[in-house]
């Protein structure tokens, strides 16, 4: 039997995790050992989960440790071949998980591994895309971008295609790989988390691949929209973790000022969408301070990361 750790990171969403067990119960002919880190929820149901589902190894962490962080802790308790990173709001289909296994030990070349991710409608979440990039700056620019290297349609149609990056709701890789690249990088309390692992993991070879046989349903985003405070947060990060990306992997010649470019970009769609919302101008107010203190320090750690 293949030997496989799952690791799902979980904040909160309970009724989701409960969906996504299952569906891994359903797994046949596979030996597989599910680690679920419970990143401080704090609402006293992890009981209730820990009775309900005794053949999962659960670790309590006593913070938010964020994804990376949480998905390391996670993996040190692994001793598989492989590891599936997996989000908590996602749903397998029934016995998929051995033929894929199947499939890419077969071909050894396929190193970064997602597989194809629908919504609630069944419609394709386009879970890969194109490392960030001066040229890819907005969402205009992205989209001029796709028409010279290839469009969604593209890596969706297709059984097996090679994008930049795949989404950390489902990353499989082997166990091998996930040390040789040191896992995930823990500067990143969320989100480019996924990126900078497949970015890290192109400079070493290691191919990234989609594959669109297999498929899973993923909820995308319900546990960033459980509260006003948690968007807030959530989207704040996305904002943090994009200058984080950039000061890893970009030029040094250029970096600067890419940053201050990408600041100019997020900074004037905030102010537009905060004249609307009260929300936005808390996102405005998280991330300024993030960006004076990387324009004039030349720091650009997220506080959610340094805690």
């Amino acid at each position: 039997m293949t030997n496989l750790s799952i690791v799902i990171v979980n904040y909160k969403t309970w009724p989701s995790l409960s969906l996504c067990l299952d569906s891994i119960k359903k797994q046949e002919n596979i030996l597989i050992n599910v680690i679920v880190v419970d990143n401080n929820s704090g609402d006293h149901k992890i009981s209730d989960f820990k009775i309900r589902y005794d053949w999962v190894k659960w670790i309590e962490s006593s913070e938010n440790l964020g994804f990376a962080k949480a998905c390391n802790l996670g993996a040190s308790k692994s001793n598989s071949d492989w590891i599936l990173f997996l989000n908590p709001d996602t749903i397998l289909d029934k016995n998929s998980l051995k033929p894929l296994l199947n499939f890419c030990e077969k071909n050894l070349s396929y190193r970064i591994i997602g597989i194809k991710q629908l919504n609630d409608n069944f419609q394709n979440t386009n879970s890969f895309g194109f490392f960030l990039s001066f040229w890819a700056l907005t969402g205009p620019s992205r989209a001029v971008l796709r028409l010279f290297r290839g469009s969604n349609s593209y890596f969706n149609k297709n059984e097996i295609t090679f994008p930049d990056w795949i989404s950390g709701s489902f990353i499989l890789l082997r166990h091998a790989d996930y040390d040789l690249l040191n896992g995930w990088d823990e500067d990143f309390w969320m989100y480019y988390e996924d990126m900078d692992l497949c970015k890290r993991a192109k400079n070493l070879g290691l191919q990234v691949t989609l594959i669109n046989k297999w498929k899973c349903i993923h909820s995308h985003g319900k546990a960033s929209r459980k509260s006003d405070k948690i968007k807030i947060r959530s989207k704040s990060e996305v904002i943090v973790s994009s200058h984080i990306y950039l000061e890893k992997h970009f030029n040094k010649y250029v970096k600067y000022s890419t940053h201050l470019l990408l600041i100019i970009f997020q900074a004037f769609e905030l102010i537009i969408k905060s004249i609307f919302s009260k929300n936005y101008r808390d996102i405005l107010n998280n991330v300024s301070r993030f960006w004076l203190r990387g324009v004039f320090k030349n720091i650009w750690k997220s506080k959610m990361a340094l805690n």
